[in-house]
């Protein structure tokens, strides 16, 4: 018996293999029937890619005072003729991109761009940044409202934040240690100033942690005090109700009970 199973196995894999090298051949000619005169419409560019691009130039460049726009050059830092406090926008000043190779002579012009002032950005520097300071003291004090978020320039963002309430405490938490912790970016591409030092920034998160805490506790024993006022109230007005209502049922009593409303509202 175990022989003739072995039999039929092999009979069933050899039957398999030849329905393979049928079937595959077929359907390939199939695929190839059914696509013939398909046309492929593959992308092609005219112009490369990067020149389809907006120009740097044309967004960047810089004229100087009294010529054409055919006098355009790359930056103020290119124009050797150009005073100093003109140029970059006078929020920074110029800086080699790189070091001049050894043995270069004098006649290679250095390319230089502008390294901005820390409240500025932007090529030439004509862009201020935002306050870290100031949207960290948003964060801290409004950023329940979203009102960091809106200083950043992100209004969707800053209106979700809004509407959860600070992601019920969560996103609130987040972006003062984001903001406090870094310079984050705004709507115009650019990161704010880097005004906030590490340790202002974990000296004001301990102070306002510790305002916070110390107005929790005082809110917490008020309550509980006014909580143990009422008690003792209630129960000083059911022991008089009880003395007033053993006295009238005393035999021979004749002290006048007052009222309840009167003795509640003493």
């Amino acid at each position: 018996m175990p022989v003739r199973r072995v039999e039929h196995s092999n009979v069933r894999h050899q039957a398999w293999i030849r329905v393979r090298q049928v079937v595959a051949p077929a359907l390939c000619i199939f695929l190839s029937i059914a696509l013939e005169g398909c046309h492929l419409d593959l992308v092609k560019h005219h112009v490369g890619n990067w020149r389809a691009q907006p120009s740097y130039l044309d967004d960047f460049a810089v004229t100087p005072p009294g010529t054409s726009h055919l006098a355009a050059r790359l930056n103020s830092c290119a124009d050797e003729r150009l005073p100093a406090p003109l140029r970059c926008g006078g929020h920074g000043q110029c800086k080699d991109w790189f070091r001049p190779a050894p043995g270069a002579g004098d006649e290679m012009t250095p390319l230089r761009f502008c390294e901005c002032d820390r409240d500025w950005a932007g090529p030439e520097c004509g862009t201020q940044r935002k306050s870290q300071f100031t949207a960290l003291l948003l964060a801290l004090f409004l950023g329940p409202l979203g009102a960091d978020q809106f200083y950043l320039g992100w209004p969707t963002l800053g209106a979700l934040k809004l509407v959860s309430f600070g992601g019920l405490g969560f996103w609130w938490i987040f972006d003062v240690v984001l903001i406090g912790s870094t310079p984050v970016k705004t709507s115009d591409s650019f990161r704010v100033a880097n005004d906030v030092d590490h340790w202002v920034f974990v000296l004001l998160v301990l102070s306002f942690a510790g305002v916070l805490g110390f107005a929790a506790s005082i809110w917490s024993i008020h309550r509980d005090r006014v909580q143990k006022a009422r008690e003792l109230l209630s129960l000083k007005l059911e022991a008089e109700d009880g003395f007033w209502h053993y006295s009238t049922m005393a035999p021979g009593a004749a002290v006048a009970q007052p009222s309840l409303a009167v003795s509640r509202a003493y």
